[in-house]
């Protein structure tokens, strides 16, 4: 079977994730990155949106997942995204990246960047 994916790049979201009072309490900006693979062969000969995966619907997913849970670890949220794409969509494998912007703690980095990775 072939296996394309598809990339969401650059979402940004407001979170309330760490482990600090002040991380669960005011929040912070989270940028994440989904990829996620299946079939397309389908879609690109019938070019229907019925026959590939509906970004406009794995992003609304994404937003929701973000919205309705508070976790303390960044790593925990990825893979509830993972898990959640690979529940309702017919990915075979799903790719999280999650950006940590704002970091509680005197830095010169840009951000802390987990990756969590699943399949069926």
């Amino acid at each position: 079977m072939l296996e394309e994916k598809i990339v969401l790049s650059g979402i940004t979201v407001h979170g309330y994730y760490g482990v600090s009072s002040m991380e669960r309490e005011v929040g912070q900006k989270l940028q994440l990155d989904l990829e996620f693979w299946s079939d397309f062969t389908k879609a690109c000969v019938t070019d229907a949106l019925e026959d590939t995966i509906n970004y406009e619907r794995v992003y609304s997913k994404v937003m929701e997942t973000v919205e309705n849970n508070r976790f303390n670890l960044i790593e925990t949220l990825a893979d509830r995204i993972c898990r959640e794409i690979l529940g309702n969509f017919p990915a075979s494998k799903v790719r999280t990246t999650i950006r940590k912007l704002t970091l509680p703690f005197p830095n010169n980095l840009d951000n802390v960047a987990v990756i969590v990775e699943r399949e069926v």
